[in-house]
């Protein structure tokens, strides 16, 4: 019988241990700290999430879970955050240590400590207060505290915010005296790097004003909000910049987000051409920081949730201009592999911080926050190498624009925006050999009845052919335009007027002896040309009084029958008043 009540005994004494949260009831499981020197506060600990209403009298024990590393991040949420633990000192000596929270962004935390045989210390940080009035003058949210020789110090830990925020339950248990160590080498650290942001702000600055480019105007603002961002994320901002202005600390970040997206995507659009390499593409960036500052605004008259929303959206898209500036460089810009891989690099680290702010579906605590701010001082080198680059290849990108702007896209040659620089550019040739120029007025024979009679696309074939034949004789230094229509312009330069005339007669005798076939149709295209001088020994002629002249020609050659070229003589053709001669320089 006594056999059976000690099996009976038994039996129940394991099942009592087998009883779910029996351990938990038990109080916070203990974290030995004999040999503390630095750690992160994971398992054996154990957090719960709760209504923020809910005390420390009301929790309920059995609920708590183990604290791993998927469980830091926990997204966007307004729920209050619970950890527990319990600190063994089994030493012969007390312990100083320092217990901190590994972000700057955490509204509220209260925590509980209790020693043995001592009462409940209920302790609150916030950063609802200003700055003088934390504990420590760190840049995080830190509570130190004494656990005697051979004592145990029970830990409650309250998170909240008072709104919907990315929460984190990272916390760092440190020394005393290794904090102190630690926060020297940190501050040092950040100080390098914020140091070498405000040197490339004051290369690119320098580089502004003594280049007059827009552009390094443009990458200076960018630099200056991505490093405020940096300084509120590491909690600088707070401690040295506004350390009585509550409202920045705990608003200013998604201002800053938006505002960072905003210099960004204006740098872009000026470094990448956008609005001649992605005409389509460049009216979607042309509005999104029209969309990123109205948030910005909302922010200001109290507009939170979309406004936080839109703010890590902002920052994620980041991540889309790498495969902007590889498009560009694949279209054409060498400078844009630079900047390609820069955003690369930062993007993916800024894109992985906000991903692990926002949900629970990354385990590395706050580490990627550390990958993105190197990638800054990187992405910062790589797109100051970028401009530098493309400094280099200004004059190229210039020309390709010009070549964009002046040239008539069905044949290739000028158009009308040329004239200016190719009068300038003619007259120094004039100027450094003494060759006269000549302007020479081109217009297609009967080219309506062409159209009329075999259609716009035969009509197209013949201006195509004419323009290729005026390439083809034509020196690189002479200047083809298609005026519109069927109305082409010559400029070159020949030793005297006879020269000039039979240049642009073997042009229309080569043009007339081309014949075109249209569904079995054959038929041939002639054109009258008219000349005048345009810079010589005598005298320089303004673009329009030449013009004219070439104009006046031009008709007197189609009145005669057209097909041939006659160059403006002043005793047959009676202009009237015309423009004073001038100089081109």
């Amino acid at each position: 019988m006594r056999e059976s009540l000690n099996s009976f005994i038994f039996i129940l004494f394991m099942l009592g241990l087998s009883i779910p949260g029996h351990a938990d009831n038990a109080g916070p499981p203990a974290i030995e700290i004999k040999q503390l020197e630095q750690l992160l506060i994971r398992e054996p600990a154990q957090f719960l999430v709760t209504d923020p209403a809910v005390t420390i009298d009301a929790l309920p024990e059995a609920e708590f879970r183990p604290l791993t590393d998927t469980d830091i991040n926990q997204g966007i949420s307004d729920q209050a955050f619970w950890i527990r633990f319990s600190l063994k000192n089994t030493s012969d000596e007390d312990i100083n240590w320092i217990l901190a929270h590994k972000t700057a962004y955490l509204d509220h935390i209260e925590l509980f400590l209790q020693d043995a045989q001592a009462a409940t210390q209920h302790i609150q940080l916030s950063d609802r207060n200003k700055f003088n009035s934390r504990l420590i003058p760190y840049r995080t949210l830190a509570v130190p505290h004494t656990t005697a020789a051979g004592g145990i110090t029970k830990v409650y830990l309250k998170l909240y915010f008072d709104k919907a925020d990315s929460v984190t339950l990272d916390f760092e248990l440190s020394d005393a005296a290794v904090f102190t160590r630690q926060q020297n080498q940190e501050y040092l650290l950040y100080g390098l790097f914020y140091g070498a942001m405000l040197l490339l702000m004051a290369i690119s600055f320098l580089g502004a004003v003594l280049l007059r480019q827009w552009l390094y105007l443009l990458y200076t603002g960018f630099l200056l909000s991505s490093t405020l961002m940096w300084a509120l994320l590491n909690g600088f901002a707070y401690q040295y910049l506004w350390p009585t202005s509550v409202f920045w600390h705990n608003e200013g970040f998604h201002i800053i987000f938006l505002l960072v997206a905003t210099t960004a995507i204006l740098f872009s659009r000026q470094f990448l051409m956008t609005r001649i390499q992605f005409p389509q593409l460049d009216t979607l960036l042309r509005w999104l920081p029209v969309l990123f500052l109205a948030g910005i605004v909302l922010r200001f008259t109290g507009v939170y949730e979309p406004v936080l929303y839109l703010a890590m959206l902002s920052i994620v898209s980041l991540f889309l201009l790498s495969l902007l500036g590889l498009k560009a460089y694949l279209q054409g810009l060498i400078y844009a592999r630079w900047y390609a891989l820069a955003w690369l690099v930062y993007g993916c680290g800024l894109a992985l911080s906000v991903t692990a702010a926002t949900t629970s579906l990354l385990p590395w605590g706050m580490n990627t926050l550390i990958y993105a701010q190197l990638g800054a001082i990187v992405e910062a080198l790589m797109l100051l190498i970028a401009l530098g680059d493309k400094v280099r290849h200004w004059e190229r990108d210039h020309q390709q624009i010009l070549q964009l702007v002046q040239q008539d896209p069905l044949t290739g040659l000028g158009n009308r925006r040329l004239m200016p620089e190719a009068m300038k550019s003619l007259y120094s040739a004039f100027i450094h050999n003494g060759k006269p120029v000549f302007m020479a007025l081109l217009d297609l024979d009967d080219f309506k009845q062409i159209n009329d009679r075999f259609g716009h696309e035969a009509g197209d074939d013949v201006i195509k052919l004419l323009a290729s034949l005026m390439q083809t004789h034509s020196r690189s230094e002479d200047v083809c335009i298609r005026q519109g229509g069927d109305e082409f312009l010559i400029l070159f330069q020949a030793g005297n007027e006879q020269k000039a005339i039979d240049k642009i007669d073997r042009l229309r005798r080569v043009f007339y002896d081309n014949s075109f076939q249209i569904d079995g149709k054959n038929f041939s295209a002639s054109l009258s040309a008219g000349l005048s001088i345009l810079f010589n020994t005598d005298k320089v002629l303004s673009e329009q009084t030449a013009f004219r002249r070439a104009d006046r020609a031009l008709y007197r050659a189609k009145q005669a029958g057209g097909n041939q070229c006659l160059i403006y003589q002043s005793h047959s053709d009676a202009l009237g008043a015309e423009e004073p001669e001038r100089h081109y320089s």
